[in-house]
């Protein structure tokens, strides 16, 4: 294999350890060198890389080994922002998101849909005077309008967004400090979500981080710079979440339905918060927010009580459902991308997070379903995929 000059791989390795975080001893370490000096030689371009580390460097640094082979200078990853950074090894994660982003734009670019991805995200300029609840809710009606949400939006609105605006999902366990994260860059837009809270919470979590990518141009120069401006977009944020996923007319009539005399028993409150898919707390506040008799004592108080909570806990049984590890857009884009040559199944393998003797199993786990006969390779399509949806996405027959 030809190498770049090693100064060129050293200054990407070091690069992207100190995105890590990690010293010269650790990444030694974690590549069984005798001492950090060998690294060190390395990333002063004195000491030649051998093929066989570059996928074990690859893999310690969370990045793909073209990126250490890129003959271009060293370039910094885009900005991840984050809503709450997992405690542990929050830059690996990071890193990792990151990868997965770049995977993700290889695939769309391997099936045809590369310039797309990039270009369908609306652009939302606010000006610093623009930032208030009222622009936040105006703007969550113009989106679930635009992406024909219905009366139930967290039902669909993962969906919507992946379909529509080409903004994928990425699901990771990051931990119980972790919450959510998105990013922009020459890859397009992606959002980060914790795996590991509940179905609800992910749902706000997508809305959330939503506001961030369609106003990350006009917002997130003021974020960087200015932490007044940083806390006022999380409450925006919070503000846009809760209406798109709660809109008002709808909110009111489910409401309504259920009220007697002008109440509203506690069961009635949960039932309806899983109704939305969304948790008791944001069912509240929005109900605050929108004036349907809700005052911010009344809200803390109910938030205490005893007996919401525990019929908030017990209506979740038969609620929680866990996502797949990876999007199954990624997941058949990839597996397009081998059946048209452009990704071999080693690679797709090292994509899936898998080895070649289990690829076939992987595959199944998203209704894809390989046949060796007659010459051909049958793609069968998951039950709840519309190969519609990505470029050149129908079932594909060919030449095996």
């Amino acid at each position: 294999m030809k190498q770049e000059p090693a100064s060129g791989i050293g200054a990407r390795v070091r690069q992207a350890r100190e995105a890590l975080h990690l010293t010269q001893e650790e990444l030694a370490d974690q590549m069984g060198f005798a001492s950090r000096q060998i690294l060190s030689e390395l990333e002063r371009g004195r000491r030649d890389v051998k093929v066989a580390e570059l996928a074990r460097l690859a893999r310690a640094l969370r990045i793909e080994v073209s990126a250490l082979l890129d003959s271009a200078e060293p370039a910094a990853r885009p900005t991840v922002l984050w809503r709450a950074r997992p405690l542990a090894e929050a830059e690996h994660v990071q890193a990792e998101f990151l990868t997965w982003c770049e995977r993700y734009a290889y695939v769309m670019s391997a099936t045809g849909g590369g310039q797309r991805q990039r270009d369908r995200l609306p652009n939302i300029r606010l000006e610093r005077q623009e930032l208030s609840y009222s622009t936040a809710e105006e703007l969550a009606a113009e989106i679930g309008s635009l992406l024909d949400l219905g009366s139930r939006p967290a039902s669909s609105i993962q969906r919507a967004i992946e379909t529509q605006f080409d903004v994928i999902v990425w699901y990771l366990d990051l931990g119980r400090d972790g919450s959510a994260a998105c990013t922009k860059g020459s890859f397009g837009a992606a959002m980060l979500v914790n795996r590991s809270e509940a179905p609800w919470r992910r749902n706000f979590d997508v809305a959330h981080e939503l506001f961030h990518l369609l106003t990350w141009d006009s917002l997130n120069p003021m974020i960087a710079t200015d932490h007044r401006i940083a806390a006022q977009a999380e409450r925006l944020a919070n503000s846009f979440a809760a209406a798109l996923l709660l809109p008002a007319e709808p909110l009111r009539t489910a409401m309504k339905a259920r009220a007697e005399d002008g109440l509203v028993a506690l069961a009635d409150l949960v039932a309806v918060a899983r109704d939305f898919d969304v948790s008791t707390e944001a069912l509240l506040w929005r109900l605050f927010n929108i004036g349907l008799g809700f005052d911010q004592d009344r809200v803390r108080a109910l938030l205490g009580d005893r007996t919401l909570r525990q019929l908030d806990r017990s209506s979740m049984v038969g609620k929680w459902w866990q996502p797949p590890s990876l999007p199954e857009r990624f997941v058949r884009l990839a597996y397009l991308a081998v059946v048209r040559g452009r990704l071999s199944r080693a690679k797709l393998s090292q994509y899936l997070d898998c080895g070649l003797i289990e690829l076939a199993d992987r595959l199944e786990e998203y209704g894809i379903v390989e046949q060796e006969g007659e010459g051909l390779r049958i793609v069968e399509s998951p039950r709840d995929f519309d190969p519609d949806e990505v470029p050149g996405g129908k079932a594909e027959v060919c030449p095996a």
